[in-house]
């Protein structure tokens, strides 16, 4: 009952929305309508106000507007022939048909209006990361650097920083940020890469390789003889202080043990401990304290004299290191272990598991080397080759992913989020933005349908939707807003198809007559509303089909 009841409220309204769009229009042009009916069959309840007879049916699967002379060869009384569809001009018949979609495109920018407007808590355009070697390192942008302005264009959130630089890829970017209070100008060129929509479609892309999360200052260790091991420091300790100095990032931590003094270091940290209970585990800190005497000869990356990134204490930043991997995985048969750092990928240094993530995703499912070491041992190189696996999100669609089966370390916090200024105009354009967004995509699926490109094993019938119904009521009104708003642009699109029965059809019509100055011939019409009835009818028998195997059958 409760899927039968989100069904209801997810349609119904949609239905009534659209109908009412045509209904108006009418209205508004003098054109007489008979009747106005959500759901099909023998109405249940009827009331005639005026001229129109409004109904309610018992099949909640669509609604229909009877308009005087929608078809320009029904017979229309001569008292009523100025009231006629067809008797009307052009503008205001394209006006009538097209009011019904145009109704359903205003219903989500006004969802997404109003989802963004109450989500005005943003993460902040807040550097917490920088790769090294990437766009914004080469730039001198740093962790804790605000991004205000881009090109003159005022900056307000993180997803605004990084939609203006996505769609900058090679192009000079002038970029104002707040650094210790004042406003330093930067010029940064976005890298091009390529990143697939949701559809599968490469797409070209600006990034500068930042992130808007800050890692703590935990550790890892590869030389067991290092000051730090022997001071009782492990890999995945956290350190939170140097000699008195608070460490908050693992940026102050690298700054501070680059150069540690030559007398004794001391360290406070932390210690993560798990306990396992039944319902889970219960993960805690133990605060502890070490002191270590640097030393004088160097130790890098390697674990070797005079390597590039020596550490005097054996204190190195945690983040390429390997917390877990899991059981037959392809990291476990490449033979990755846990405590592992990995040095290189495909011979490229990496300092971060952003990086190694990276380069894995561009190699998808192709053979990866890695330069890897494990505590007390020399470097070695391993070939790992990532899974591509399938899964099925809450909807029972399904989408493929790469599968390493390694979990790096690294405690990362989010920025504190704030509020958007202007909250209103970000509204109003984000939702635009989505909107139109949306649209693209739906366009992109069609034309890759009609190109053999995709088949129509994702088509989705009256089935689907509802158990999309009942799947989002369940997950809270947000997201049951947010299918309403997909739905609903959905409903605008195939409307304005040129297939004849749908809005785009009679649109279709009305443009070929406007073009010939005479209407289409009956005939010719009666011939391509029934082509228009055999497509509708195999596609929806196409995407029925899909749903059972997809709800049913699974």
């Amino acid at each position: 009952m409760t899927k039968i009841l989100a069904f209801i409220l997810l349609i119904g309204p949609l239905i009534f929305i659209h109908e009412l769009g045509h209904l108006l229009a009418a209205k508004l042009v003098d054109v007489k309508v008979g009747r106005f009916s959500i759901g099909f069959g023998p109405p249940l309840l009827r009331r005639t106000i005026g001229e129109t007879e409004y109904c309610l049916a018992p099949i909640p699967l669509g609604g229909y507007v009877t308009l005087l002379g929608q078809n320009p060869y029904d017979e229309v009384p001569e008292q009523d022939r100025d009231r006629a569809l067809s008797n009307k001009p052009l503008w205001a018949r394209y006006l009538v048909l097209a009011a019904g979609p145009i109704a359903n495109l205003i219903v989500p920018i006004l969802l997404y209006f109003f989802f963004f407007l109450t989500h005005a808590l943003q993460p902040p355009p807040v550097i917490g990361t920088v790769l090294d070697g990437s766009a914004a390192a080469l730039a001198g942008l740093e962790p804790g650097d605000r991004i205000v302005e881009i090109d003159g264009d005022d900056v307000r959130s993180w997803k605004e920083m990084q939609t203006k630089v996505a769609a900058s890829p090679d192009l000079e970017l002038r970029i104002e940020i707040e650094k210790q209070g004042k406003r330093v100008e930067r010029f940064v060129t976005p890298r091009r890469t390529f990143v697939e929509n949701p559809l599968g479609v490469p797409e070209p892309r600006g990034v500068l390789g930042v992130y808007g999360h800050f890692y703590a200052p935990q550790i890892g260790i590869v030389d067991p003889t290092s000051p730090a091991y022997e001071g009782g420091l492990r890999t995945g300790d956290v350190i939170t202080s140097i000699d008195g100095e608070p460490v908050r990032t693992i940026e102050e931590l690298q700054a501070l043990v680059a150069t540690p003094p030559d007398s004794l270091v001391r360290l406070t940290y932390l210690r993560p401990n798990a306990t396992a209970f039944q319902l889970g585990t219960l993960l805690w800190f133990e605060s502890h304290h070490a002191q270590l005497l640097p030393r004088q000869e160097t130790r890098g990356r390697t674990g070797l004299p005079n390597a590039p990134d020596s550490s005097p204490t054996g204190v190195l930043p945690a983040n390429t290191f390997v917390r877990a991997v899991n059981h037959d995985s392809p990291a476990a048969r490449a033979g990755l272990l846990p405590g592992d750092r990995v040095i290189e990928v495909d011979g490229q240094p990496v300092t971060r598991w952003e990086s190694v993530a990276n380069i894995l995703d561009r190699a998808q499912d192709k053979p990866v080397k890695l330069l890897v070491q494990s505590l007390g041992g020399e470097p070695r190189e391993l070939t790992v080759k990532q899974d591509l696996r399938t899964r099925k999100d809450i909807y029972k669609t399904e989408f493929s992913y790469l599968f390493l089966g390694a979990e790096p370390y690294g405690i990362s916090q989010a920025p504190d989020l704030e509020p958007i200024r202007g909250r209103f105009t970000y509204a109003t354009r984000a939702s635009w933005g989505e909107t139109v967004y949306m649209l693209e995509m739906m366009w992109t699926a069609l034309r890759q349908m009609v190109t053999l490109q995709r088949g129509v094993e994702e088509l989705s019938s009256v089935v689907g939707i509802f158990a999309f119904a009942g799947t989002a009521a369940e997950q809270g009104p947000t997201e049951f807003l947010m299918l309403m708003a997909l739905i609903s642009l959905n409903l605008a699109f195939v409307n304005l198809l040129p297939i004849p029965i749908l809005d785009g059809g009679h649109l279709l019509f009305f443009t070929i007559e406007a073009i010939r100055r005479k209407p289409l011939g009956q005939r010719a019409r009666e011939i391509a509303s029934a082509i228009g009835l055999v497509v509708i009818l195999l596609l929806m028998l196409i995407a029925l089909r899909n749903d059972v195997m997809r709800f049913w059958m699974d």
